[in-house]
C-alpha cells in the first residue's frame, strides 16, 4: 500500500457535489448521481494519481484478471463507506478526497469459489477502515516478510490488512505474497548484480529514488520495494531516513 497525494476534483464533480447536497440527498443516492462521462472522467484521474495500481493490493488497474464485462475491472472505492452501517452523513458520496481506485478485487474470477479468496474493497464491503492510503502516517508502521507477506507493527491496522482487505490472499485466483516477493528478488538480484559492497548503499538509493518518484504507470507491487529498500539502506547507515 503506498500514500496517495490527491489532485484537485474536477470542476464538474464539485457542481454535482454541492447539488446533492441542496437536495439533501444521502451519500448514496448522492453517488448514483454520477454518470459517464463525468464518471469516467473521474476514474481517468484517479487512475493516474494512483499510477495505475489499485489503493490497496498495489495490482496493475484496469484489472486484466476480469474475464466478463459484467465485473468491472476498476472501480471507485469509498475509503469512508458512502452507506455506513452507522448511518453517518459526511457528504461523502460525492467527496473527491474519499475516492480510490480498486481493482476487482477477484470477483467473479475463475477458480473463485468462496469469500476467503475476495481482496481490496470486494472483500472489506462497507466496514470501517482505519488503515488509508490518503493518510501516510496510517501506513508507517507496514513492513514486509521475505516471502511477500504484508504485516503491520500495529496491531490497530492489523484487522484491516489481513482481514477486511485480506491482503495475503493466496488462492487459486490471486497470490498476492507470491506477486510481491518476485518484485523483492527482483530488487535484491538487481542490487547483488549490479553494485560491489563499496559501492552498494548509494546504488540502492539511486534505485530507491527511481522508485519514489514514479508517477504514471508505477511498478505494480512497488511498496515491498521501497520499503525494502529504505530499510536496507537504514540498516546500513545506522540511521533514520
Amino acid at each position: 500500500m503506498l500514500p496517495i497525494q490527491k489532485k484537485d476534483p474536477p470542476a464538474e464533480l464539485v457542481e454535482l457535489k454541492n447539488e446533492a447536497a441542496r437536495r439533501g440527498l444521502k451519500p448514496k443516492e448522492a453517488y448514483e448521481q454520477l454518470r459517464n462521462p463525468l464518471k469516467k472522467q473521474v476514474m481517468t484521474q484517479l487512475m493516474e494519481e494512483q499510477g495505475h495500481l489499485c489503493a490497496y493490493c498495489m495490482r496493475r488497474i484496469p484489472d486484466e484478471r476480469v474475464p466478463s464485462k459484467d465485473i468491472a475491472d476498476v472501480s471507485i472505492e469509498h475509503w469512508f463507506a458512502r452507506d455506513p452501517k452507522s448511518g453517518e452523513d459526511r457528504g461523502q458520496g460525492l467527496d473527491y478526497n474519499n475516492f480510490l481506485a480498486v481493482c476487482s478485487g477477484n470477483c467473479g474470477l475463475k477458480g473463485q469459489r468462496k469469500k476467503g479468496e475476495l481482496t481490496c474493497d470486494a472483500k472489506r464491503g462497507n466496514r470501517d477502515l482505519t488503515i488509508n492510503p490518503l493518510d501516510p502516517d496510517t501506513l508507517k508502521s507496514i513492513f514486509y516478510r521475505a516471502n511477500g507477506e504484508i504485516a503491520t507493527s500495529d496491531p490497530l491496522y492489523e484487522d484491516d490488512l489481513l482481514v477486511k482487505l485480506n491482503l495475503n490472499c493466496m488462492s487459486t485466483s490471486v497470490m498476492l505474497p507470491l506477486a510481491r516477493k518476485k518484485v523483492l528478488d527482483s530488487v535484491q538480484t538487481d542490487v547483488l548484480q549490479n553494485s560491489t559492497e563499496e559501492n552498494r548503499v548509494r546504488y540502492c538509493q539511486h534505485i530507491l529514488n527511481c522508485f519514489e518518484n514514479e508517477s504514471d504507470p508505477k511498478t505494480p507491487y512497488i511498496g515491498i520495494a521501497i520499503w525494502w529498500l529504505r530499510t536496507y539502506i537504514k540498516d546500513m547507515n545506522g540511521n533514520v531516513l
